[in-house]
């Protein structure tokens, strides 16, 4: 009984030993802020799901009730025993998708309606969105059990086992009229300015159409439109006319009430006296055209644009002017009085600039643009290809009920069956599937967008950051690119707290391709609780609020005043009314305490644009905003007592530039008396992305290197993914031995990154030691790597699908198998054709063998490249199991450190193992005995002038030695007051840290005495050194390195081809020729350039000159019946060469030329241009 109860108590003790080392479970942590960063993804699609797609086919009336299922393995199976999983998809290289059903009703004339339920094919559903099963998996633990990340947050698509994100890209704020100068406006046609007023209005289907309202030289203007991918210009009075019923003397009232003499040249004044002469001129345009009452107008849209209005061939024109109006005239808004009341206030906007009264708006700035969501694009897109697959359905059936010799009956389900699969229906989810692959819009109309590709990219998984860095990135768009134009990259005020100041690339797409901040949110269709948001109660509720708090509504017939005396009200693009400007501010401040208060009434993301009076300035008004697409912050409002409750207000770019915002870790600037802040940040952190708070103590580095950084760190090989068993990738870069960082931010616990570490702390000296540590190389000890320092593996997945092989020909069927394989290579592969998990296969080594049973003939898959790698995974495809014929092959390939590797600190301080040396040749502590595991040269730091990474290793060593992580968030320090309130000492940080490393008896700058470990000897100064956070890139020597000596040559100019794994040749271009020039190694050119490029011998006439005349005599062959009899020939005769020119042998020369010269000579001679040699023998001659 003893020995039972001793081996219970020795079992309770092992189960506590393992509750108290086991490391924290994954339910314990709160992934709710890393869910906010994907949120936008995931709302916009499950929008689209839910009221997306009913509200766009409200506008295309054959089609009805749309519905996408959850993916499932059978397609018409329910139950959730057959459903698909995402990492099914990723194993199987299979897609994500759903069954796309539509209810499509036909009817000829006014004959028997027919609804037919028709599939549309598949179509992709977006990870943790309503339609994916792991939606319900809110526990980490129900998430590790489907194989996924147990931080999985969603928001991308998985395309034949990629995952692929749709890029978020930068518009044009939706219904605000923008007043533009741009010479292209000027290039349109004669007469035309350069200025204009330019509205991009949204449908709540969120297809979009572009007006444009152009100033002419004789003071008039145009609208323009586009319809069909074509912009179409129409006289303004025409319009103004056409849309209400009104007279000439309303219309010049409406356009010169913003100009009272009274008011002329006072602060906020925007119209001048030649507003009522423009009106003139508007009006007498319609003059002109004999154009007196609306119905003349509206004859005369319908009579010019009938041809272009699909289906209203037989309508009046005055049904389809109407249709012109509704659907291409500020289709934003459904009333005509709203349209011509926002097309007033666009004309004095326009005589405005044009008057220099107001400046133009900044289309680059992030105040006049929004974001373009994965749930629009594919709203918009899937529109436009319903529309066309109607169109051609509706041919087909119209051609069938006129074609008489046929028996074809509309109300016959089987007929309509028959011709509906005749346009193939399912291609319409098969233009989902290949816009989510290719990121390529095919469209006829763009759908208002100005690129139509790059529209999506892979969520690659190299690490943590560079994934959610996918999810946070906005782009400028791809016609930006090419521009010669450095505005639109500039990082400008408006943007701050937004986009990211140095999360940005360095090359190429520096400033186009930005990142979100990490405070920053991009609203949606649903509001904190979760429920959708009923736009139109919304604005209703806004608009008895402005009421009530002093605004006149805007009502037919009524003509209000201009600023300043009083300032126009636009909500969502729809002039509301206008209110006084003496009690504007009052009505502001209003405004923004019931939107902190969250009620029913204001919504808590509600914009209030309020631009204030001014001399030349923007052109005043008050524009509220309640859509979706738009970027917001947190701040607080300090006029808003925190008793009173919540006082953090969300804002927006286009009302932050007017507003006073305090900051707490500076001052006011001189302004607390004229301008007294009204809010304040609540963090200095809000102004940086994710990836850039990662940074210690970044308020203390120059801020190039904190962009490298940013951009290192997405290069940065770590823990990508912690389900590496189940997942398939192409390529994943792991970290076998990562560490968490003794100095870090408060973002590292925020988004939980200790999840997927990213580096290693190592014991760095700063010294110069060996003369291996110059220009940014730096010395490892080798002893470290050996321990693991590190160390890491890339994995590598091959996918072998022998189903596509076996339908490409019809005589074969294949399957993995290694019948009549030669034994010798048995060793490696089993018997089911497959290789054994964990063999090592070195180079041209076979991994695979495949069975053809028709030909009895067994082929091999062998391993390219040149190093060895070791099998790490084999899965197979159960379907068939008597013939398998689909594998995923996952390959392990060790990547130890080596000279030529690349790494970095987290402060952008970059370099290149050049050496690793030996653990007793290495400088060592005379106190320790600690020896460093990296050395860098001192000269990394003054110039670069990373004071953080100096602070970083200071702290790290006091960390290290007190047992505690030191806390790194940027302006902290500063942030610090004295007992008094007043802002503290700058050197209280250095203090603070330094006194960490005196109290353990250590220097107070973090330096010791180290020893030489090759003579024994004390180094002549103290060397600073301390534990820095080390981060190892994926540029590797093993992944770049390239020699060839013979090989491959291009077949036109045979030079080497290029390419590192086609064996190409390395590249040699000006700057080497100049170096060897330099080093006076001239005749080194002619071996690179020639003799081991493409050395030719070529025959020359030297009588002409000519290399492309000569040609080669061929000499006649002989019988055999000839040669009887007679002596054989002797040894073959040398070859004659001729000139075809001039006729004879005399003179041919041979010359040894570089090929490319010779087939320059022929490119010249097909223009026409005669190339001529003088040939000479002998030096100097």
């Amino acid at each position: 009984m003893a020995s039972n109860s001793n081996r219970n108590d020795e079992a309770k003790a092992e189960e506590v030993g393992r509750k108290t080392w086991r490391p924290h479970l994954a339910e314990e942590k709160d992934y709710e802020a890393l869910r906010e960063l994907f949120m936008h993804h995931i709302d916009s699609f499950d929008h689209m799901v839910e009221h997306g797609l009913e509200r766009m086919l409200l506008s295309i009336k054959p089609v009805e009730n749309p519905e996408i299922y959850p993916p499932q393995k059978e397609r018409f199976s329910r139950t959730m025993a057959d459903a698909l999983y995402p990492f099914e998809c990723r194993q199987a290289k299979l897609t994500y998708s759903g069954r796309f059903m539509v209810d499509v009703k036909f009817q000829y004339d006014d004959g028997v309606t027919v609804r037919e339920k028709i599939n549309f094919g598949q179509f992709p559903v977006m990870l943790k969105s309503k339609l994916c099963h792991l939606r319900a998996a809110n526990d980490p633990k129900k998430l590790v059990r489907h194989k996924e990340e147990p931080s999985e947050m969603g928001g991308y698509f998985i395309m034949n086992g990629l995952e692929r994100v749709i890029r978020l890209l930068i518009l044009p704020k939706r219904n605000y009229p923008m007043s533009m100068v741009r010479n292209s406006f000027r290039e349109r046609r004669e007469g035309y300015t350069d200025k204009a007023v330019v509205i991009r209005c949204v449908r709540e289907d969120q297809s979009a159409v572009t007006v444009k309202l152009y100033y002419l030289n004789n003071g008039s203007a145009r609208l323009g439109f586009w319809i069909q991918g074509r912009e179409y210009l129409l006289p303004v009075g025409i319009i103004l006319k056409a849309l209400i019923d009104t007279t000439d003397h309303e219309i010049y009232v409406s356009l010169t009430c913003c100009y009272n003499e009274k008011y002329d040249r006072v602060k906020g004044s925007v119209g001048t006296q030649l507003v009522g002469e423009r009106a003139k001129i508007i009006l007498d345009e319609l003059q002109n055209l004999s154009l007196y009452t609306r119905a003349q107008c509206l004859q005369h849209i319908g009579e010019h644009f009938q041809p272009l209005m699909a289906g209203l061939e037989k309508e009046s024109y005055s049904v389809v002017a109407d249709a012109v109006l509704r659907d291409y005239i500020f289709v934003h808004l459904d009333d005509n009085i709203d349209k011509f009341n926002l097309l007033i206030f666009m004309l004095q906007k326009l005589f405005s600039l044009v008057d220099q009264t107001s400046v133009p708006d900044n289309p680059d700035s992030l105040q006049n643009q929004e974001v373009l969501l994965p749930g629009h694009l594919i709203t918009i897109y899937l529109k436009e290809k319903l529309q066309d697959w109607l169109l051609k359905a509706k041919r087909t059936l119209q051609d069938e009920v006129d074609n008489r010799t046929k028996k074809f009956e509309l109300s016959s389900l089987a007929d309509v069956k028959k011709l509906i699969e005749k346009n193939t229906p399912r291609q319409i989810g098969s233009a989902i599937e290949n816009l989510l692959k290719t990121g390529r819009l095919v469209t006829q109309s763009g759908l208002d967008l100005q690129q139509r590709a790059g529209m999506t990219v892979q969520a690659e998984r190299l690490n943590f950051l560079r994934f959610i860095s996918h999810f946070r990135a906005v782009h400028r768009g791809a016609s930006f690119a090419g521009l010669r134009t450095t505005s639109v990259r500039k990082l400008l005020p408006e943007s701050w707290g937004f986009l990211c100041p140095v999360h940005t690339p360095d090359g190429e797409p520096c400033g186009l391709l930005n990142h979100m901040t990490s405070s920053c949110r991009i609203t949606s269709y649903y509001d904190s609780k979760g429920k959708v948001k009923d736009f139109l109660e919304v604005r209703k509720s806004i608009l008895k609020v402005l009421v009530s708090i002093g605004m006149t509504p805007s009502l037919p017939k009524l003509v209000q005043a201009g600023p300043p005396e009083v300032l126009p009200v636009l909500l969502d693009g729809r002039v509301v009314g206008s209110i006084a400007s003496d009690i504007i501010e009052k009505a502001v401040c209003h405004l923004r305490r019931l939107k902190v208060a969250a009620t029913f009434a204001i919504p808590e993301d509600l914009e209030v644009g309020y631009i204030p009076l001014s001399m030349g300035g923007a052109y005043p008004g008050l524009h509220l905003f309640t859509s979706a697409s738009r970027f917001v912050r947190p701040v607080r409002n300090i006029l808003i007592p925190p008793e009173e409750g919540n006082n953090i207000e969300l804002i927006g770019p286009f009302e932050q530039v007017y507003m006073e915002i305090s900051c707490p870790d500076g001052g006011d600037g001189g302004r607390k008396d004229v301008f007294p802040a009204t809010h304040e940040e609540i963090h200095p952190t809000g102004i940086l992305s994710v990836v850039g708070n990662l940074t210690p103590w970044s308020d203390h580095n120059q801020s190039p290197r904190n962009m490298y950084q940013c951009q290192m760190g997405k290069q940065t090989m770590g823990f990508s993914c912690q389900a590496l068993a189940a997942r398939a990738d192409q390529k994943i870069y792991h970290l076998q031995t990562p560490q968490t960082p003794i100095v870090r931010t408060k973002t590292y616990e925020k988004y939980n990154i200790d999840d997927y570490p990213l580096g290693t702390n190592a014991i760095v000296a700063v010294l110069a030691y060996s003369g291996y540590d110059m220009e940014d190389a730096m010395v490892l000890n080798k002893s470290s790597v050996d321990r693991g320092m590190c160390r890491g593996y890339i994995y590598q997945t091959e996918t072998i699908d022998l189903t596509e092989q076996n339908l490409k020909s019809d005589r074969s069927q294949r399957s993995f198998g290694r019948s009549n394989l030669d034994r010798s290579t048995h060793h490696l592969i089993d018997s089911d054709g497959l290789p054994y998990v964990g063999q090592r296969i070195r180079p041209n080594e076979p991994y695979c063998s495949i069975y053809n049973e028709i030909t009895s003939k067994v082929t091999t898959n062998k391993l390219k490249g040149s190093e060895p790698v070791y099998v790490d995974y084999v899965a197979v495809d159960v379907k068939n199991k008597k013939h398998i014929q689909k594998a995923n092959i996952r390959l392990r390939h060790p990547r130890n450190p080596i000279i030529g590797d690349k790494f970095s600190s987290r402060h952008g301080q970059k370099g290149v193992c050049s050496q690793l040396w030996p653990d007793t040749d290495m400088p060592f502590s005379g106190v320790t005995g600690m020896r460093p595991d990296l050395i860098i040269n001192p000269h990394a730091f003054p110039s670069r002038m990373t004071i953080a990474m100096l602070l970083e290793s200071i702290a790290a060593k006091g960390g290290a030695l007190h047992g505690n992580f030191i806390d790194a968030t940027p302006f902290s320090s500063s942030m610090k007051k004295n007992s008094d309130g007043s802002e503290s000492d700058s050197s209280s940080l250095v203090d603070e840290l330094g006194s960490k490393l005196i109290a353990r008896g250590f220097n107070y700058h973090g330096v010791e005495v180290l020893y030489s470990g090759v003579y024994g000897t004390e180094l002549t100064c103290e060397i600073f050194i301390g534990p820095v956070y080390y981060q190892r890139l994926r540029h590797m020597v093993s992944d770049k390195f390239q020699v060839r000596s013979t090989g491959t040559v291009d077949q036109v100019t045979r030079q080497p081809i290029k390419g590192r794994k086609r064996g190409g040749g390395i590249r040699f271009g000006e700057m080497e020729r100049d170096s060897l020039l330099a080093h006076g190694a001239a005749y080194l050119l002619h071996d690179r350039l020639h003799t081991s490029s493409d050395h030719h011998i070529a025959d020359v006439c030297s009588l002409c000159g000519s290399i492309l005349t000569t040609s080669l005599i061929q000499s006649q062959k002989k019988a055999v019946r000839d040669m009887i009899g007679r002596d054989l020939p002797p040894g073959r005769a040398p070859k004659k060469v001729t000139c075809v020119a001039c006729q004879t042998s005399k003179g041919m020369e041979t010359v040894a030329m570089p090929y490319v010269f010779r087939y320059l000579a022929a490119e010249l001679a097909a223009m026409n241009i005669k190339m001529t040699l003088q040939l000479s023998s002998g030096p100097g001659a």
